[in-house]
């Protein structure tokens, strides 16, 4: 190491950089395959799914009914026990604070089935009574301070009959929630509330009502896809066949929850699946890099090294003992190149999680240390293991002579591993620009209504803010800072709620359809742009059992074979039980995330009760139209929170998760493009070092700078476009396979390619070119002398 130091510099370099790679894409793969994992009964928690298929489609839902846990546990022996689960946003409110909170409602076996715990109260009586709650420590401190929260009350906008809030009691302290848990609150509260509020749901049937999510705590031994297959036929038990929608229940493990991404109603944003392999890839591939690094160098260097070994042979040392030698080097490099990465993970942990939004350490696992230091040794081995018994194989006799020199089989392994390097890195560049154009169109995409300048506002069903919205709305629209208000019953991004729907299709005959459902006011086209393509808009709100006014996307008129937009208009159209006529039908526009596609879509009237309001501002005027309708809603809802957001924001979260994939993708693939070239710049500083005594004889004899530049750099370059070669069509079948998660893609064009081979072929250029030059300088009389 100290004779050699630029060999020693590159290779320590090389592969601490490798290993500080690895460990955190290591880091960022154990936590998304560890979601959950700190339940103690992890492997026998399922929850319940509801699947839905009809003649053209098959979707899965992960919610079901509030009934199905107590049949579940009463007619099944598998079943231990059960919990069901009701996740809200709501306002509460304690003295002067007003705040949202993500609130469960649920049954006190939740601390049965999951390894939570109570601080302070009783946790099988804390949330068996109607309108109790348990808050986080986190929660407890927010409205409470330091003093005792048990038995004090908060107003929570919550099943309160009125919507004038409803007082729930503090029956307990339950600590933060862990991150790596696929679903997280702030609140627990009894789902007693739910049964004494909505008696309902403990008699209905109707899947339409299927709002809650329903775990099981399976015996040990009971098979999850057996018991799956057993309850299948449940809903056929407890219910008819409905015209051609058929209901069915699936079980899908706890652990398969966090990287679903099939699954409709989720409550929270999960991961995916195949960003963990594409992860895992280029783990494998920038160890492999580090890794041919090491042993292209270390195989170059043998014939430096022959005289050693030689003189170490004649002098009694046997095969055995060179093998361990230079094995034990290899491994003790290796293990200081392990302590250097460990050392920059350290500096550069916040980092990490800046672009990864992970609060997770390298040194809080210890597990994941163990494997780091055992993947070091065993690359130590595998990379020493070729140079090792190559030297140990040297005959001195020859070597002594001087009539050693390093064979073609070197060379063509030296010459493999260059082109396997620039491969890997070829096709991690190609994956930075096809990623980020993905990206870029999903940005830029028309969603099929105006996104931009439209501030919404939570409405929570306060009952104040309902009554008060006319005068509200007028106030707003006299001012040039708003063009116009609507209200819904939801935003229409991260998908819709879904409802059986009837109709009938072209020639009359009545079909049960599964639509996404949106209530609106007369505003709601004008405020988002949306486009009218066919019938009317509403004119007029509808309440109690009136034929309502439906209008449809043009995703609806394909899926139920009416052919053209005008032959649905006068269709009839039932939906929640209440009958309808379709009136118009609108341009197809995005309601949920791109990699879906869009869905049919019914649109009905908005009844008097609404949950958001959305606000068209002045684009040139954000800020102080902003400032303007907050000072207007503290004017008319003094008691109302103001809860905004704004909906390019909020779009541009939906897609957080690629944005950080594509982030880190380019990070590791700059990385890996600079790995390999030092690779290229050591192998070439090397087999330049073995040519200065025939650099010096061509200049003597007249050759010149640039065809010695041109003699010294072909071998190189063209093992790079060699790469490129093989590198393509690989790169081209893997992402197109990443593209089909994208229901809305871009297609593979050849710039695409040509963007990630040109800097990739200049890079190498120039990590050639500048030792060539180098090298072409020297003084021929000194590298003769030197010789």
């Amino acid at each position: 190491m100290v004779r050699d130091k630029m060999y020693s510099f590159l290779n320590i370099v090389g592969l601490s950089a490798g290993l500080t790679c690895f460990a955190f894409i290591a880091l960022w793969i154990n936590s998304e395959l560890n979601y959950d994992a700190f339940n103690q009964n992890y492997d026998r928690i399922v929850r319940v799914n509801k699947l839905i298929k009809t003649e053209t489609n098959l979707s899965e839902s992960a919610r079901s009914g509030a009934t199905i846990a107590a049949v579940l546990q009463q007619d099944y022996p598998e079943v231990e026990n059960t919990v069901r689960m009701d996740m809200r946003e709501e306002v509460v409110q304690y003295k002067d604070k007003l705040l949202q909170e993500r609130i469960i409602l649920t049954d006190p076996s939740f601390f049965h089935i999951f390894s939570y715990n109570l601080i302070r109260g009783n946790a099988a009586t804390a949330i068996s009574e109607p309108y109790s709650v348990i808050l986080t420590e986190s929660t407890a401190r927010k409205y409470f301070g330091e003093t005792d929260p048990i038995g004090e009350t908060l107003k929570i906008y919550l099943y309160d009959g009125v919507e004038m809030g409803k007082s729930y009691k503090v029956t307990g302290i339950t600590p933060d929630p862990p991150q790596n848990s696929h679903f997280t609150f702030s609140m627990l509260a009894s789902f007693r509330t739910v049964e004494v509020a909505n008696p309902e749901v403990l008699t209905g049937n109707d899947p339409d009502n299927d709002k809650f999510y329903t775990y099981l705590l399976l015996k040990p031994g009971a098979d999850y896809k057996t018991f799956s297959q057993k309850i299948t036929s449940l809903y056929t038990k407890n219910l008819a066949h409905r015209f051609n929608v058929t209901y069915s229940y699936k079980l899908q493990p706890l652990r398969a929850i966090h990287l679903s991404t099939h699954v409709a109603d989720e409550e929270t944003a999960g991961g995916n699946q195949s960003h963990v392999y594409i992860f895992s890839t280029i783990g494998v591939f920038i160890l492999l890099l580090a890794g041919i690094n090491y042993t292209n160098l270390a195989t170059a260097r043998t014939v430096n090294r022959a005289k050693e070994v030689s003189i170490k042979k004649v002098i009694g040392a046997d095969k055995t003992q060179l093998i361990f030698q230079y094995l034990l080097e290899s491994v003790l490099m290796a293990l200081l190149a392990l302590v250097l990465a460990l050392l920059i993970s350290f500096f550069i942990q916040p980092f990490f999680y800046q672009i990864t939004a992970k609060d997770i350490s390298l040194f809080s696992t210890p597990q994941l240390l163990i494997f780091l230091t055992g993947v070091t040794i065993f690359l130590g081995i595998l990379s020493g293991i070729y140079p090792a018994f190559i030297l140990s194989a040297f005959k001195p006799a020859s070597i002594l002579k001087g009539a050693f020199k390093s064979g073609p089989k070197g060379v063509l392994l030296r010459q493999s591993l260059v082109i396997v390097q620039f491969v890997i890195t070829l096709i991690l560049i190609t994956s930075v620009v096809v990623i980020y154009s993905q990206m870029t169109y999903i940005k830029h995409k028309d969603l099929g209504y105006n996104k931009e300048a439209l501030l919404f506002l939570r409405v929570s069903g306060n009952t104040d803010v309902i009554k008060g919205y006319p005068a509200f709305k007028n106030e707003l629209t006299v001012s040039p800072l708003v063009s116009g208000v609507a209200t819904s019953n939801s935003l229409i991004m991260g998908g819709l709620d879904k409802a059986g729907s009837q109709t009938t299709d072209a020639r009359g005959k009545p079909f049960r359809v599964n639509t996404a459902l949106l209530g609106v006011d007369t505003d709601y086209l004008k405020v988002y742009g949306i486009e009218l393509i066919a019938g009317t808009n509403f004119t007029r709100q509808v309440t109690g059992d009136s034929i309502r006014p439906i209008l449809v996307n043009e995703s609806a008129v394909k899926r139920f074979n009416w052919h053209t937009p005008e032959k649905a208009i006068g269709k009839p159209f039932t939906t929640d039980g209440q009958p309808g006529t379709i009136v118009g039908v609108v341009h197809d526009f995005h309601f949920d995330v791109l990699q879906r596609p869009i869905e049919p879509l019914a649109i009905h009237p908005q009844a008097e009760r609404f949950s958001r309001i959305t606000i068209k501002l002045d684009r040139r005027k954000i800020s102080q139209s902003k400032a303007f309708i907050e000072k207007v809603w503290a004017k008319h809802f003094p008691n109302a929170l103001f809860d905004y957001g704004f909906l390019d924001k909020q779009l541009e979260a939906q897609y957080q998760a690629e944005e950080r994939f594509s982030k880190i993708i380019v990070y590791f693939s700059v990385l890996s493009l600079v790995i390999a070239c030092l690779g290229l710049y050591g192998l070439i500083s090397y087999s330049i070092s073995q040519k200065t005594k025939e650099i010096g004889i061509r200049k003597v004899l007249g050759a010149t700078l640039n065809g010695i530049a041109v003699l010294l750099s072909k071998e190189f370059l063209k093992l790079v476009v060699f790469a490129c070669f093989l590198a393509l069509p690989l790169a081209g079948y893997i992402l197109h396979y990443w593209l089909q998660d994208f229901a809305y893609r871009i297609n593979l064009a050849w710039w695409m390619f040509a963007a990630a081979v040109v800097p990739v072929l200049l890079l190498a250029l120039l990590t050639v070119g500048i030792q060539v030059m180098k090298a072409a300088l020297i003084n021929p009389v000194n590298a003769l002398r030197r010789e």
